[in-house]
Parts: structure tokens; sequence; C-alpha cells
């Protein structure tokens, strides 16, 4: 009885052990298994790398001794004795290729795959087991590891065209992308505002078509200002980062941008392009970006790009793009024009398929494999073994899995990471705001939709990187890219069944984040909570140990911000504001202090809910209320009707048509005659139609804005789809887009009903939420009586501001020269008190 009960104690001592042994692996490995004991690095340290890695066996090496502290001495070939650490390549297991073994016990660690590459995987994680939190310094647990990827195509997509990346910085990011198990390196070479890698027969595509700003053939863009901006990959810097990838198991897929997205060729090589006189513009506002396809000698141009691409990267698929073709173009060309007729065609976008047929024929020509956006797809027939690159959404992957061709699932709503991943902060709103959590969310395959057949020609996923909107602030390329990275890397590679948010985000904020400041990555950390209630804010950290600073003058919180230690109490809550600190690098985007929401739900039922919320606690003063249906956890199927709002009992306001979940309606009410002892009510009907899930939060907030009747006038003729009236709306999503480019002596004129009183206004261009159509020469002025102006701010950035002294009749935004951009966009006011 004696020694059960000893040996009983015995295994719960060593089961204890293993559950403190917390490994913290992200990709989730298929199967762990860990036993009571420890290995303990010896100094120095021995290791043997199969001589099928021997061009990775510095990197290795390094990385060992980088994340042990302890030196080593490498041997190649596959003898190992005790206390070593091999890495062996063992083709008679019974894995996938790019599956591995890793065992470590009192022998030493071994680490197999079938390839070189799952061998490579497998080493990854040893690192991370090096670096979990919870594993001491200079030891490892006895562990047993199995683990092969889910899809055989794990890729990531950065753009280094409309910012470019140097040398050192991709090899940086292919890095990252190793240490997560991802395979394959996508590299957006070229694009309207930038040519980035050399081709010797076309030398102006980089004397010419690798920089923008004054005097170059492209405008400047994208935050490059008034100087010359831009670069490029010499072919030898081309050839360095592909054996740098292939030393860590990843592959270099190029891209080549063909037939729009081209104006770095056009604007360099005039002759490819379209004769035409039109200033056709595309989705992104560019003119005469697209390759003619009715020009013959186009295609002997473009066997040299590609066969020069080709000698470059060993990689099978060669990546021609397709997307976004402004074809309007072809339907104005006569060359264009004469070639649909002699083929008989009757739409441009059979012109579309002929152009890829032609070049497909070319690719093949130099023993490579197409890849294209979903949009290739359209026209007519296309190669059988032509991949596809599904991003317009998860429909277009599945069409392009049920027509038989191989399919990378990256579908914007889920994996570009250029969105935004909050309200608030700098990025893309197209396709989704997309945060880690969505990002995580993602499934590749719609079983529903496939049958088991048609699934397998989904062979992979891949998240994407625009540059648009990463020329500021300092490293938000890093900011962008992780943690979501991390999350896509466990969609690619761990089992279905084992995705959990819960587990990951543990597993991510326990040990994680911490592997990735220790890789140098200026990643965004989680936010904190801030709730107002009854005079007092609220802060909960993100997760355990997260360190939160906060500011109460309304700015965005610094290192050097006081900590949060406990509730504030506080009567301007709106002031406050703050923000997590994961280092000198990382941090949080900042956040304010809100109110609980007024209402919510959550349904997956076809039915009718008529909610009515007693909302006097809430309202606390007089002014513009909106009310926010903010919909959760992709619940967004449903609408919204009858919302009313009642003082007394007595209503204030009523919307009765009905408003789309999906579309985040936000409705105004105006508060005037607030009293601490009225009550108010809201009242609103959600009718849910389909057995779908419907859920959302209801926001109700005070705008910190005036917002006076105001006439808007302006010298520049603006854009039907966005006229000038919507400078007159403070609508927060709509905007002012001229249909012409902004030039010296220009004007936008501001006029109030009644002079208005403002501590200061501020004066915004763009687009909502991004740097693009900015007023970069110009400033903003002030009247007093609609006549006499008084200049304020110049314009930085698109912003300027003014603080009058006495009411204010009129604005005034002066334009000195040309933002060197199509048009010109420019927002409501943001009058304060």
């Amino acid at each position: 009885m004696r020694k059960n009960i000893f040996l009983l104690a015995l295994f719960l001592s060593s089961l204890s052990f293993v559950q403190a042994q917390k490994l913290d692996l992200i990709p989730k490995p298929v199967s762990v298994q860990q036993s009571a004991g420890q290995f303990v690095f010896p100094s120095p340290l021995k290791i043997v790398v199969d001589k099928k890695l021997k061009n990775s066996a510095d990197y290795i090496s390094a990385s060992i001794s980088k994340n042990t502290g302890i030196s080593s001495i490498v041997s190649i070939g596959k003898k190992h004795g005790k206390n070593t650490i091999s890495f062996l390549v063992d083709k008679k297991l019974d894995l996938p290729n790019e599956g591995y073994q890793l065992e470590i016990n009192e022998k030493g660690i071994f680490v197999k795959g079938k390839t070189d590459k799952g061998v490579l995987n497998g080493f990854q994680t040893l690192l991370q087991i090096c670096s979990a939190k919870e594993v001491k310094k200079g030891t490892l647990p006895f562990v047993k590891i199995e683990d092969y990827p889910r899809f055989d195509w794990r890729g990531m997509m950065l753009d280094c065209s409309r910012q470019f990346f140097d040398k050192q910085t991709v090899k940086n990011y292919i890095d990252w992308l190793v240490a997560h198990k991802m395979n394959v390196f996508h590299w957006h070479l070229t694009d309207d505002n930038g040519w980035r890698i050399e081709i010797k027969s076309l030398p102006d595509l980089t004397l010419k078509g690798a920089w923008r700003g004054p005097g170059e053939v492209l405008l400047p863009s994208y935050g490059s200002g008034d100087k010359r901006y831009g670069g490029f990959y010499t072919q030898e810097d081309i050839k360095e980062v592909v054996a740098y990838a292939a030393d860590r198991g990843i592959s270099v897929m190029p891209e080549i941008e063909i037939p729009g997205h081209s104006r770095a060729v056009t604007a360099s090589y005039p002759e490819v392009g379209c004769e035409i006189t039109q200033e056709l513009k595309s989705v992104q506002g560019e003119v005469k970006n697209v390759w003619c396809v009715g020009r013959e000698e186009n295609y002997d141009l473009l066997d040299s790009i590609i066969r020069e691409v080709s000698g470059l990267f060993p990689f099978e698929y060669i990546h021609v793009a397709g997307d976004e073709v402004n074809r309007a173009n072809w339907e104005h060309c006569p060359k264009c024009q004469a070639l649909m007729a002699k083929e008989g065609f009757t739409d441009s976008f059979q012109l579309q398929n002929y152009f890829f047929k032609r070049v497909q024929k070319i690719v093949d020509k130099y023993h490579k494999k197409t890849d294209g956006w979903n949009e290739i797809l359209k026209g007519g027939e296309i190669n059988p073994n032509t991949l596809i690159s599904a991003w317009q959404g998860i429909s277009y992957g599945i069409e392009s899995a049920k027509k038989g061709y191989k399919t990378i699932m990256m579908p914007g709503q889920f994996t570009y990471y250029d969105m935004a991943q909050s309200e608030t902060e700098r990025g893309h709103r197209w396709a989704a705001i997309t945060d880690t959590k969505r990002a995580y969310s993602f499934e590749p395959i719609p079983d529903a939709d496939l049958t088991p057949e048609e699934q397998k020609n989904i062979i992979g996923v891949q998240g994407a990187l625009w540059s648009e909107y990463l020329d500021r602030p300092a490293r938000i390329m890093e900011y962008q890219s992780y943690p979501r990275i991390s999350a896509l890397s466990e969609i690619g590679w761990s089992k279905k069944e084992d995705k959990n948010w819960d587990d990951f985000y543990g597993r991510l904020t326990n040990s994680h984040l911490k592997r990735l400041a220790d890789m140098g990555i200026a990643f965004r950390d989680f936010p904190p909570t801030a709730i107002y209630k009854n005079g007092t804010i609220t802060v909960t950290p993100p997760y355990e140990g997260a360190v939160v600073r906060f500011d109460k003058d309304g700015n965005e919180p610094t290192r050097q911000s006081p900590l949060y230690t406990g509730p504030i109490q506080a009567k301007n809550y709106e002031q406050y504001m703050f923000r997590v600190f994961f280092n000198e690098y990382s941090a949080s985007p900042a956040v304010k202090a809100e109110k609980l929401p007024v209402a919510k739900w959550n349904t997956s039922k076809a039915e009718v809910l008529t909610i009515s919320e007693n909302i006097s606690d809430h309202v606390d003063k007089k002014g513009i209320w909106y009310l926010s249906f903010n919909p959760t956890d992709d619940g967004t199927n449903g609408t919204i009707k009858n919302v009313s709002l009642f003082e007394n009992d007595k209503l204030i306001q009523t919307y009765v048509d009905e408003k789309a979940l999906k579309s985040k309606p936000r409705l105004r009410f105006l508060i005037d005659n607030y009293n601490e002892k009225n009550t108010y009510r809201l009242d609103f009907t959600v009718e849910n139609k389909e057995e779908k899930k419907s859920a959302a939060n209801v926001k109700f907030n005070c705008s910190p804005y005036q917002e006076p009747e105001v006439k808007v006038t302006s010298s520049m003729a603006e854009n039907p789809k966005f006229p000038i009236s919507n400078l007159q709306d403070y609508n927060e999503e709509s905007y002012l887009r001229t249909d012409v480019a902004c030039k010296d002596g220009d004007w936008i004129l501001y006029t109030f009903t009644n002079p208005v009183t403002s501590s200061k206004i501020d004066v915004l261009t763009g687009i909502p939420h991004h740097p693009r159509f900015i007023i970069n020469n110009g400033f903003v002025e002030y009247s007093y009586n609609g006549i006499d102006f008084i200049k304020g701010d110049n314009f930085d950035y698109g912003n300027a501001s003014i603080y009058p002294k006495q009411s204010v009749k009129a604005v005034r935004i002066q334009i000195t020269g040309t933002n060197n951009e199509p048009l010109m966009a420019s927002q409501d006011l943001k009058i304060n008190p």
C-alpha cells in the first residue's frame, strides 16, 4: 500500500513538473508528449548537421548560440555522441515532406525530418522551446514532438513597390516568416509606383521607373513627398536574398504586375501603353498604367523580363498578377480594338484572357508555372496548371477550386494585413477591420461549399501586406505584420480541430510576444479595456503582466506617462487615454475610456427582437449624440429599424427605415434639454431573417465636436460620386473627391450660417483614415466677418489647425502647389467647443 502511495506521489510530482513546463509553441504542433527530466546544455555545445543541410549549418549554429548564450562546435555528417544536438534527414520517416520529429532526452537533442525543410521546421520548434517563458535558461524539458503542416503552401506577400524596403529589411522579414514555419515569401516587386528589380535588357525600368518625385517620370505618392524617392534590387541582391531564404527553408516567389498596375513601366517606356488621348483612371486613380494588348512588340519585352526573372528565382512559380486592370484603356485603343475585331472578341475580358495565354506560353518556355490573382479566370479558359491566388473573397477561392485550379486562399477580409486593426488605427478599411483575433478566425477550406475532391485544390493560405500606408510612423510595417502573421502561421500549419483562440492567445501572450521582441520586431501589442461608470475609470490589462500607462489630457500616452495602478476617479473621462507598452519599440494603440454598451444581442435564430433599454444613467450632458451598432464575432446578419430615443417618455427622434447591420449604422440624435433628473429610453427592432448569426454591441456617445450648419464651395470640380456636399454632413466616413488635381490658387471655402465659437478647428484632407490625395502645399485661414481672413497653420501631411480668438464666420483652405496626385480629397471640419 505504501509503495502504491509512493508511486502515485511520484507520478503526480512528475505530472506537475510537466505541466509547469509550458512550451507555448506557435504554430501548435500535431503531437507533444512531455516527460519528467531535463537536458542541461553542455559548454561548448556540439552540433551535428546532416550534409544535406550543410548550407544551413552556419545559420543553425548562430541561432542556437544566440538563444542559449553557449558557443557551439559544428560537424557535418550523421555521427553523433551523447549530449549533442543532431539535425538529420531521414527519407524513411513516415511523415509528409515538411514534417519532423524532435526528441529531447537524457542522451541529447534529436531533430529528424524527411527532407531538409522538415529538419529546419523542427529546428524552429527547438528555438521556441529554448525561449519559452517557463523553461529555465540553459536547460530544456524532456519532450517528444511529431509534427507536420496542414497545408503545403503557407505564404506571405510584401509589397516593395509603394514603399521600398532595403535588402536587409527583406532578409529580416524572411527570418520572421521562417520562425513561424512559413514556406513561401511572395515578393511584390513591381507596381504603379515603382519597379524594383533590375532587368538588364530594359535598363530604364530601374533608371527611371524605380524613382518618383520632382523631375522623375513617376509622381510623388504614398507619403514620398517633394523629394526623390525609391530604389531597386540589383540582380546580385536578388540572388543573395534568394540564397538567404533557401538556407532557412523558405522559397521566394517573384511577382511582376501585368497588364495593369504598370505605370512604372509605361512611364519608363511610353510605347508599351495604349495609344489613347483620354486619361482613364484606375481604381487607385492612376492613368496610363496598362500594357497594350494589341502591340505585338510588347510580348518580346515580356519575354525578356520573364527570361531574366526566371533565371534569378529557382521557385517553380512566377506571379503575373492580373488584378484591377483598367480595361477602359483597351476599349479606346485602336490597336486593341483591331485585335478584338481580328479575333472575334466581343468584350475586353476576352482581350485579358488572350494576353494571359500569351504570357503563359512565355512562362512555360522558361520552365516555370504561372500564379495569378483570381481575375485572370475571367474571359476564357487558361492553362490548367495555373495557380490562383484568391484575394477578392472566399467565394472566388470556391469558384477557382470548383473549376479545378490549384488555389491559394488569401481573402482580403481576413488575410490583408494592410487593413486597419481597429476603428482608430491607420490602414485600409475596404475589406474589413482585421485585428489578430479576426485574422485567426479564418478557415481556408469552406467544406460546406466544396466536395472532398474539390477541397484538395485548396493547397494553402497566404497573407499580404500592401504598403500604400506604411510610410509612417516608423516601423509600421512590423506593427501591421505581427502578431497577425503569428495567427496566419497557425492557420496554415496546425490541425483544424486544434484551433482555439483562447489557447492561441494564451501561448501568444505568455511567451510568444517576448519571442517577437527578441527577434527585434516592433509588433502591435494588445490594447487595454478602459470602462467609465459612475465617475470611475477602471482599466483591464489585455493579459497578465501587461504594463498600462495613461494620459489625462487627451494625448497619446508615452513610455514616460503615469503607470496605471488602480481605478481613477474622473469626470472628464473623455480626455483619458490608455496604452500598453511591451518595450521601447512595441506598444498597443492608445484607447479612450468608454462607457459600457447601452444594448446588445446575440442570436442565430430567424426572429424579430424588440429591444427597449433605460439609458438614463448613460446620458450625462446635452449635445450631439451618436448611436452606433457594432457587429461582434462576425455576427453581421440582420437589419435594424424603428430606432427611437425618448426623453421623459417623449419622443426626441426616430429612424424608421431598415438599415443593414453589416453597414454598421451610426445614427445622430440631438439632446438639447438635458437635465440630470430626466429619464431616457432607447427602443429599436432587430429583424434576423435567416438562421445566421446576428450579434452587436450598441454604443451611445456624445460627440466631442460641434456641428454647425455650413455651406461649402470650391474652385475645383467635384467627383459626382464624392460631392462637395459631403463636407456639410458631419459624417466622418463621407468626404469630397475632386475630379482634377489641385494646383496653386485653388481653394475650398467653409461658410457658417451663424458665427461659431471654437477653441480649435482641425482641417483634414485626404481619404478618412488614409493619407491619400492630401494637400501637401497650402495653408488654412479663417475670418470673423467672412471677408477679411487671418492665416493659420500650413498643411503638414495633409492636416492643419486654427485657434480663433473670437467667433468664426468662415474657414478657407488655400492651395499653393500641386499635390502631384490625380485628385484631392477633403473631410469635414473637426470643430472643438
